[in-house]
């Protein structure tokens, strides 16, 4: 009997000194976390280029324009592919200056954007996306809670103005814009 009281005060005395839980440790994030994450966006294309290539009319020349001109654009979803989902993610350096623009729905297409995480802006300049295709990305933003979802809450938004080289039309931008996905299905 004495061996079993034993063992049992041997048994709880290490069940107390083993379950020590605290820890003064934070898991901390990445260092864009606030750019990071699943959006739901839209692609849309210029009207007005669009008129020019298959109607003849003027060329607006997207080419030359600022990111604050090509807002100014009548864009239009003229690929009629609806909403899609990319991701933006830091890359393995984990350095506040870069971050993967990930489009796996639409283009298909993963390059490396250049970050300035103050301003929450990012931008590409011919990245090889993958065999034949170069991409550029100019004017992108994350705009912290100036979304709406279709469930009616507050979120961050994304908007890009992209050139995929292989565009099989020719449009020379196409602007990617919407909010982060929240993870209810209303949201998408």
């Amino acid at each position: 009997m004495k061996k079993y009281i034993s063992m049992f005060f041997i048994a709880l005395s290490v069940s107390f000194t083993s379950c020590d839980t605290e820890t003064d440790e934070e898991p901390g994030g990445t260092a864009v976390e606030k750019m990071a994450g699943t959006w739901t966006v839209t692609f849309e294309q210029s009207v007005d280029e669009y008129n020019a290539i298959f109607n003849g009319g003027s060329n607006p020349n997207l080419e030359s324009m600022s990111a604050e001109e090509l807002a100014q654009q009548n864009w239009a979803d003229l690929y009629d592919t609806g909403k899609v989902s990319i991701m933006t993610s830091n890359t393995a350096a984990n350095i506040p200056t870069e971050m993967w623009f990930i489009d796996n729905e639409f283009w298909g297409t993963q390059v490396k954007c250049n970050v300035n995480y103050d301003e929450r802006t990012f931008s590409c300049d011919a990245q090889t996306a993958y065999e034949g295709c170069v991409v550029d990305i100019i004017g992108g933003k994350v705009l912290e809670g100036a979304a709406t979802t279709p469930r009616g809450v507050p979120a961050d938004s994304i908007i890009a103005y992209i050139k995929y080289s292989d565009d099989y039309y020719g449009f020379t931008f196409m602007k990617v814009s919407g909010y982060r996905y929240t993870g209810y299905t209303e949201d998408r």
